[in-house]
């Protein structure tokens, strides 16, 4: 009887070469599980700037039935422009398009900081006042086309390129766009190669103006003003938002096609040219 005891005894555990194979089964699963759940993670951050994308949309109409129907400009001092607390805020802050936007989204900073780059919105809360408020206008994770859209004060102003260029090079009224939905309004946007700077920058400068402006490859190494600040960020594709109101994804070729930037483009590689 003590004899069947101990055999039960030994029969009812493992031994050491059954635990090993029971943990190498479930390190094959967790390996083959991994990559699976790495891609949810980044097809939900990518779900997540899509909306905000289409949210800034409907923030850039509003803005267009509030002004008569004008775009709204990619760059342009407003000393009227206020933080979220209503306390009016200096230039260069007052250019760039998140404080100027936010009331048009209730000012939801959420929005203009969306998936991964919300964590940077909680550690700018965190700063002194005038160094948030600052911070916000630089870091959105969408970038503004402000070149083609509304124009840029400072770099180029919509009022001297359409005269250089002929009317329509810089888009200031709805009624002058031809092509609404392939015209980019924003797009994914970098501030920095790599790390938690990664995500986020006020603007997305055109792969062509008079001459050929980014590098010919991009890799996630390539610096980020090498290719206008866009940010590749979903497999090699980032997300962009049209003049009719949708958002998309685009690959690095279609990132590159200036028909996706100017209004005025007639071919991928389009360059500005003097008309006088």
């Amino acid at each position: 009887m003590t004899r069947d005891r101990q055999r039960l005894t030994r029969s009812s555990g493992f031994t050491l070469v059954e635990l090993l194979v029971v943990i190498g089964v479930i390190a094959i699963l967790v390996s083959m599980l991994l990559p699976a759940l790495a891609q949810a993670k980044r097809q939900a951050r990518m779900i997540e700037e899509i909306s905000s994308a289409r949210q800034l949309m409907i923030a850039v109409q509003l803005y267009a039935s509030d002004h008569d129907e004008a775009v709204f400009p990619g760059y342009l001092s407003d000393p009227g422009t206020r933080d979220e607390r209503g306390v009016p805020v200096p230039f260069p802050v007052n250019a760039r398009y998140p404080w100027r936007l936010s009331p048009y989204l209730a000012q939801s900073l959420e929005t203009l900081y969306c998936a991964d780059n919300r964590a940077r919105l909680r550690a700018l809360q965190r700063q002194d006042r005038d160094s948030y408020v600052y911070s916000v206008s630089v870091y959105p994770s969408l970038g503004i086309n402000s070149y083609f859209i509304g124009g840029n004060n400072t770099e180029f102003p919509a009022a001297a390129a359409n005269d250089r260029f002929g009317s329509g090079t810089v888009v200031r009224r709805l009624a002058e766009i031809t092509r609404p939905s392939r015209l980019c309004a924003f797009i994914s946007a970098n501030s920095a190669a790599s790390g938690p700077e990664s995500y986020g920058y006020f603007q997305v400068t055109p792969p062509y103006l008079t001459t050929r402006r980014w590098t010919s490859q991009w890799s996630p190494e390539t610096p980020p003003k090498d290719w206008g600040f866009v940010a590749p960020r979903y497999l090699r594709r980032a997300v962009t938002a049209a003049m009719d109101g949708h958002a998309s994804v685009l690959g690095l070729a279609a990132l590159q096609d200036m028909t996706h930037w100017s209004n005025t483009a007639d071919r991928p590689d389009f360059t500005l040219q003097p008309t006088n």
